[in-house]
């Protein structure tokens, strides 16, 4: 497997071959396991935008630990990445430099979620 645009396949096959079984139930486990990181992709862009169009930095600080985390087992780098320049900008409390790179972020998740929808659908 090579990598593609957003995610690095290896990195995903890796995590998802945790959830195999003997029993052949581990295929519906992988599955919702990057479905969820998909349809989580709205709820946390949403509430990024909501946190730091409040200033509130503590909040922004879950959402983004979330994304980066989730973007490292996920094999997105590229989404792990930008959210960590958020992120940095976000622990010195500085809202321009977060705001700086929201449309960079939410771009490259979307990305990402087509690119996973895609290599789920191909399973």
């Amino acid at each position: 497997m090579t990598q593609s645009s957003m995610i690095d396949r290896p990195v995903l096959n890796a995590l998802l071959d945790q959830f195999g079984t003997a029993d052949g139930t581990g295929a519906g486990r992988r599955a919702q396991f990057v479905n969820d990181f998909i349809n989580m992709w709205e709820t946390r862009s949403y509430r990024l935008m909501r946190a730091l169009g409040k200033g509130d930095f503590d909040d922004a600080d879950v959402v983004l630990l979330s994304i980066r985390s989730s973007g490292t087992m996920l094999g997105a780098s590229t989404l792990e990445a930008i959210a960590g320049m958020v992120h940095a900008a976000v622990k010195r409390h500085d809202l321009p430099g977060s705001m700086a790179h929201l449309a960079r972020l939410h771009e490259v998740g979307d990305a990402t979620c087509r690119e996973l929808s895609l290599m789920i659908e191909g399973e």
